[in-house]
Formats: C-alpha cells, structure tokens, sequence
C-alpha cells in the first residue's frame, strides 16, 4: 500500500496548488463577466428610455426616426437578452463562490504548510489536510450545483404571477 500514497509536496502543487489556479482563473472570469453584464445592462437600461423620449422633432430635423428606432430596437432586445442571460448564469454568484472556496483553500494551505491552528500537535496532520482540502473542494461542486439548479428553475415570483 506504501507505493500508492501521495507525498505532501506532490499532494501540495498537484492538488492544492492545481484547486487554487482553477478557482481563481474562474473567479476572475465570473467576474469580469458580471461587471462587464451589468454595466451594459446598467447603461442600456439608461440610455433606451432616454432614446425613446428624444423629441420628434429633434430626429426630423437630422433624419434620423428609422435610425433611432432601429438603435432603440437593437439597445432593448440587448438589454433583455442580458438581463436574461445574467439571470440564467448567475456570474455574480459564481464569482462570489469560486473566491469565497480560493480564500478557504488559501487559509487551509497556509495553516498546514506552518503546522498552525489543527495542524499544530496533530497525530497525522497530513491526512488531516488532505480531508479538509478535499471537503472544501466537495461543498463548493455542491454549492455549484445549486446555484445552476436555482437559475433553471421558476423563480417563487414569476409562478405566483402566471397561477394569479
């Protein structure tokens, strides 16, 4: 059984080292996405009924309606289209799950690699480590799993309104 263990430095950069370039490189992905998705959807949701509202008047003058009305058109289906993706995707709580399991793993990391806090006086700080690690790991595929359960699922709001 000797030959099938996992040294500690193999254990470290393989595993541990591995977990936390994922969970960062995702993080910095969600939340690029996120703010990149709510920015625009922010500024479209600001420049649509500003657009709508442009005097008549204003669009003869530079003969612009058809223009308008296609820029307004393609602003508003964007607007919705990103809403709804956002929505469905959920950046924004993937962002904040994938940092919140890096900081864990980081903390955990740390702790063992110094022998502090459980590791300190531990009969077999290793495998101590190792369950952590893994258990981290574990919570954060079922925190996942929730998060894309929730966005395709109805939301409790948009039933009641269809059962009234």
């Amino acid at each position: 059984m000797e030959g099938y263990k996992l040294d500690v430095e193999a254990y470290l950069k393989e595993r541990v080292d591995g977990q936390l370039k994922f969970y960062e490189q995702a993080a910095n992905r969600a939340k690029r996405t996120h703010v990149t998705m709510q920015s625009t959807i922010i500024v479209l949701g600001i420049l649509v009924p500003v657009l709508v509202n442009i005097p008549t008047e204003w669009g003869r003058a530079f003969h612009l309606p058809v223009v308008a009305q296609v820029v307004i058109t393609l602003f508003s289906l964007t607007l919705a289209l990103l809403a709804g993706i956002a929505n469905f995707r959920r950046y924004g709580d993937l962002w904040l799950t994938y940092r919140m399991t890096e900081e864990l793993l980081k903390t955990e990391r740390y702790l063992f690699v110094t022998g502090s806090g459980r590791y300190a006086g531990a009969a077999n700080p290793f495998s101590e480590f190792v369950q952590a690690i893994e258990a981290i790991v574990s919570s954060e595929h079922v925190k996942f799993r929730e998060i894309i359960e929730q966005s395709s699922r109805p939301s409790k709001q948009g039933a009641a309104g269809a059962a009234e």
